[in-house]
């Protein structure tokens, strides 16, 4: 379809989202024709090529008419994070309103969603939703459009079955209410966005049904500078921004891996002679969302800044234009490294970003991400423990206070067997988190009605709407100063040598029972006591694999390289794997763990062959370590309410025994020759 055809077609939306372009993105061209068309479309495309207008504007066109009569909330737009939703938020706000067309915001952080006169549209995170379901499921009955933005954060993990299950919800919802002839058309239309997905028809029908795939292939160039990094100073990145001065680069975003390197490095900046010299800016999750919030508007609209952040800056929020992305040490993923380094130019057609490593290891994680060909897909059996959180959340749903196992098992087709859900609800009962007051019926029982009550306090042990596991007891830090609340930070974070926030030393004055109190202390001498380099992230089984062809070798190669101890040998599988098979090698052969067990193992001999492992005595070992296995392979935070019997099959899921099995028979032992041992004993 042409750009001239495709603006008929929109008659409406043309002008607030399109007309200050003068045109449409090939992404838009080729999305919002089957949208308009009232098809469910996964649209994949690169940064900055106009995802959230190609969704929005055919919908309003379809299910927001200017003459509707009845105000009812008819547009969902999921998000996985609270600042990509106020960024997002704050962006439509004006097409919006051209549109006559009311927004609404439900967050943890931020709710102005009435449900006794809802907005036509939307914003919220799948927990907040999970939410809504629970309290308010009637003001969910007319809903018509599902947006599902940067489906690849969750799609893998315990946030994305939550997901699968609330929108098998709402789908229920909406059902009925035609049914009941509350609403006409019970038909909801769907459409995902993402930039970068292995399988996209695939992981969409995950979500929703009969997903048309459009993916617009693109990208802009890269321009990578790799420099070394002291693993105990700021130096090279003190030298390195010194050369903006005879540049045009002005703002810079740094990530770095951890809350502890972010400020032990925005602590150097500060003290420094930079091209910055007071816009220096941190960000990170800690930090309360009001101060997020205004360093995200003062680093927009700094003319010069630098602004350190972990992951939170990784996704689409706007903070202006970007010169160029650095990064410290490598991100545990391909997708978290195309991410950040995509945040510089995003309006431009070339990345410019700077990677710094510290280490040997870290190079080579590096230039294995510079190198990665994409992702990969993998299975995504579900999390049973998500069902017990949706249990619980229905029960606070149902209008009796009730549960019978027949609409459990409807609603968990495909996901769960109706014996695991009987079997789970045995559990529950069992616990005294679920009550049966006649047969067949489950309601709250004493220990799910206390985990009720304790919703409204900052320590609760499970959150009812969500499958993230809670973080610690945590610590407020208020300003002295403004009396505000600055951060929120657990208890661990009083044991550092030196307490700074925002990349400044503070003193703490006094303590009123519930937050620290603290001052701006002086940063004198106290930047030496700081570390730089933290415990480097866990090692994937995917970036592992990645790393022989940084050296030359065949993905299967697994080097043996002799040491003064004994005989090291490369296998490239990974922290989870490899320890798997360290524990699985061990009753056969004489082998111990190597100071990087995600590379490599160490042998006593080297030998010929190794043992080989079959599935059967994979699934016992996992069987065996279930306690081990449960907090590597993120399953979710009610996993523990689980019979022990689903717990071992949740672990056994999770792992892929398949192909941790074909892994290790792929291996092939080799003698490393001199140049290659030398590369690898870096590594160690």
């Amino acid at each position: 379809m042409t750009a001239l055809a495709l603006k008929s077609r929109l008659p409406r939306t043309w002008s607030p989202f399109f007309a200050r372009h003068g045109t449409f993105t090939p992404a838009q061209l080729a999305a919002i024709p089957p949208l308009l068309d009232g098809q469910n479309v996964m649209l994949c495309a690169p940064t900055a090529s106009g995802k959230t207008e190609a969704a929005l504007a055919p919908f309003i066109e379809r299910h927001l008419p200017p003459a509707r009569t009845t105000q009812q909330l008819t547009l969902l737009y999921l998000l996985p994070t609270r600042a990509l939703i106020a960024d997002i938020a704050n962006r439509l706000a004006a097409p919006l309103e051209r549109l006559r067309v009311s927004l609404a915001v439900k967050t943890h952080d931020l709710d102005d969603f009435d449900p006794r006169r809802p907005a036509d549209l939307l914003l919220t995170t799948p927990e907040s939703l999970d939410a809504l379901l629970a309290t308010k499921a009637r003001s969910l009955m007319h809903v018509r459009g599902v947006v599902l933005d940067e489906l690849h954060v969750l799609d893998g993990d315990a946030r994305g079955d939550q997901l699968r299950a609330v929108l098998a919800r709402l789908r229920q919802v909406v059902t009925f209410a035609a049914q009941q002839g509350d609403d006409a058309a019970g038909h909801i239309q769907y459409v995902a966005l993402s930039a970068t997905l292995a399988d996209p028809a695939t992981v969409a029908a995950r979500y929703f049904p009969n997903p048309q795939v459009v993916i617009t292939p693109g990208g802009r160039d890269r321009r990578i500078e790799l420099l070394p990094m002291a693993p105990d100073s700021a130096a090279a990145l003190l030298e390195h921004l010194a050369t903006f001065q005879g540049s045009d680069w002005r703002k810079a975003l740094v990530f770095c891996n951890t809350r502890a390197e972010v400020e032990a490095y925005a602590m150097a900046v500060r003290g420094a002679h930079t091209p910055f010299g007071y816009a220096v800016y941190v960000h990170y999750s800690n930090l309360e969302r009001r101060r997020r919030q205004e360093i995200e508007q003062q680093f927009a609209q700094a003319g010069a800044a630098i602004c350190f952040a972990s992951s939170t800056l990784e996704l689409g929020i706007d903070i202006g234009s970007i010169d160029v992305a650095i990064l410290i040490g490598a991100p545990g993923s391909a997708a978290a490294f195309t991410q950040r380094i995509g945040r510089a130019g995003r309006r431009q057609r070339t990345i410019h970003a700077t990677c710094f490593f510290r280490t040997p290891l870290e190079e080579m994680l590096l230039r294995a991400l510079m190198d990665a060909a994409g992702p990969t897909l993998t299975s995504a059996p579900f999390r049973p423990s998500v069902a017990v959180q949706q249990i619980f959340s229905l029960l606070l749903q149902s209008p009796t206070g009730a549960l019978r196992l027949q609409p459990l098992i409807d609603l968990f087709s495909g996901l769960l067997a109706a014996a695991d859900l009987e079997a789970l609800l045995g559990r529950l009962h069992e616990l005294r988190y679920l009550t049966t007051a006649r047969a067949g019926e489950w309601r709250a029982g004493e220990r799910l009605k206390r985990l009720v009550d304790q919703q409204a306090s900052d320590h609760a042990p499970l959150s009812l709407y969500s499958n993230i596991q809670n973080r610690p007891a945590t610590l407020k830090i208020r300003d002295q100063n403004s009396q505000q609340v600055v951060a929120t930070v657990d208890p661990l974070w009083l044991d550092r040598a030196v307490l700074t926030l925002e990349g400044r030393a503070l003193d703490v004055t006094w303590f009123d029972g519930e937050a620290l109190w603290v001052t701006h202390g002086s940063a004198q001498g106290e930047q030496a006591k700081l570390p730089f380099l933290s415990a480097r992230q866990l090692l994937s089984f995917d970036l592992a694999q990645a790393l022989p062809r940084v050296l030359g070798l065949a993905p299967e190669g697994a080097p043996l390289v002799e040491t003064p101890t004994g005989w090291l040998l490369f296998h490239w599988l990974g922290d989870v794997y490899g320890q798997a098979l360290l524990d699985l090698l061990r009753p056969q052969i004489a082998v111990s763990a190597a100071s990087q067990p995600g590379l490599a193992l160490l042998l006593s001999d080297a030998p010929r062959n190794l043992p080989a492992i079959s599935s059967e005595q994979t699934i016992r070992y996992l069987h065996e370590h279930v306690r081990q296995y449960e907090g590597l392979l993120a399953l979710g935070a009610y996993n523990y309410l689980l019979p022990y019997a689903l717990r071992q099959r949740a672990v056994v899921e999770q792992f892929d025994v398949a192909r941790f099995v074909e892994a290790t028979q792929r291996l092939k032992l080799l003698r490393a020759d001199t140049t290659v041992s030398e590369e690898l004993l870096r590594l160690t």
